[in-house]
Order: C-alpha cells, then structure tokens, then sequence
C-alpha cells in the first residue's frame, strides 16, 4: 500500500490563455510562473483535466460572458506579475492554493 506521500504529482502546462480561462470555468485554478519572460499557466494534471482539455480541443460550449471574464481575470494576474518584476521585486501573485 502507497502513502499519500509517494504519490507523485503530475502536471499540464500551457501558454494559451484561452485555454487557462476554459479550464478555470470548470474548475481548475493555475498557478502563474513566469520562465524566461513568458508567462507559463501550470495546472494539476488530471483525468478530469484531461477530458475537459478534450471538452475544449472539440469546441465546448460555454456561456460568453463568463469565459471573458475568466481570460480578464487571467490577464490581469499576469499583468500584476509583470509590474512586479519590472520593479525587481519578482513577486508572483497567486491566487491558487492547491499547488502551494
């Protein structure tokens, strides 16, 4: 029998922010970093995750004002974690506290 601590922890990561707003509709929140200046979106992969990635690949319907205002959202993070390494402070804003 495995421990809860030798499971390892797989993870889907993506550039597409449209992507990232999909999947934060349905439920999964992203963690933002930020590798050599791009802003990489980093969700814990899933069967789940995996279907609805296969849900959005097919053309999910989902409700327009919602899905804009989950890629507003994920912008404006991203915009918040740009200001702050172009102070030199390289914080990252993270809203997401199942990958902490």
């Amino acid at each position: 029998m495995r421990s809860d601590s030798d499971k390892s922890v797989s993870f889907y990561t993506t550039l597409d922010a449209y992507q990232s707003g999909f999947l934060t509709l349905k439920g999964y929140f992203p963690k933002l970093i930020d590798q050599d200046g791009k802003i990489v979106f980093v969700f814990i992969q899933s069967d789940e995750l995996l279907d609805e990635l296969g849900n959005y690949n097919s053309g999910a319907v989902v409700e327009a004002s919602r899905f804009a205002f989950a890629i507003k959202t994920l912008k404006g993070q991203i915009h918040s974690m740009r200001r702050g390494r172009d102070k030199g402070n390289g914080s990252e804003k993270q809203k997401n506290k199942k990958l902490d």
